[in-house]
């Protein structure tokens, strides 16, 4: 009964971090995109946004901001005050996997970045929701060879592990340094880049 009351607790606390994630923390800030004025003679207006890049953009910004509302969404359909049962804990990191899987398939079927530095940005996020998925997928295995109380301290680790996108993943507009006039333009025409929602 013990172990029951203590299970359900530390799943508790995980769901009220998961709902509370759509904080300032958990997900990346709004950046508003200010063309550069036109008396500043430095700075010349771009003639337009390369389709290419605006198209990478937007496909790293869809996979990373369609989890965080993915995420959001779930976790805010979770009912508080329910009995965690091993049958529960498989379903919820089988969810969550998916919901990294998907992040993972979406950046690793993009083209080379045509953005300076925009591979390593995508690296970095691709190994961060893989070891989500990886955790999430390895707890749900480990609940379904045995449900004793090893396997599910393991699972709780690692719906802990399913937290880490939320509340590690960087902003992605300074992480991929977008700074300059041209770079600007790229970051105001990539739609799914506008807001994290």
């Amino acid at each position: 009964m013990k172990t029951k009351l203590l299970l359900f607790s530390l799943v508790g606390a995980l769901f009220a971090v998961s709902a509370c994630s759509g904080g300032p923390s958990a997900a990346p800030a709004t950046v508003t995109v200010t063309p550069p004025s036109p008396s500043s003679p430095t700075l010349p207006s771009p003639a337009g946004a390369d389709p290419k890049a605006v198209a990478w953009l937007d496909g790293v910004c869809g996979a990373v901001y369609g989890y965080l509302k993915a995420h959001d969404e779930y976790s805010r359909k979770q009912k508080s005050g329910i009995e965690v049962t091993r049958g529960a804990l498989k379903e919820e990191l089988g969810i969550r996997a998916g919901f990294a899987g998907k992040v993972v398939d979406d950046l690793a079927a993009l083209p080379p970045s045509p953005i300076p530095g925009g591979d390593g940005v995508k690296k970095s996020l691709v190994d961060r929701y893989a070891a989500a998925r990886d955790a999430a997928t390895a707890g749900k295995q480990r609940l379904e060879k045995s449900g004793n109380e090893a396997a599910m301290d393991a699972a709780i680790k690692a719906m802990d592990a399913t937290q880490k996108p939320v509340t590690e993943t960087p902003d992605l507009l300074p992480a991929l340094k977008i700074e300059t006039p041209d770079l600007m333009a790229v970051a105001a025409e990539a739609k799914s880049c506008a807001s994290p929602h």
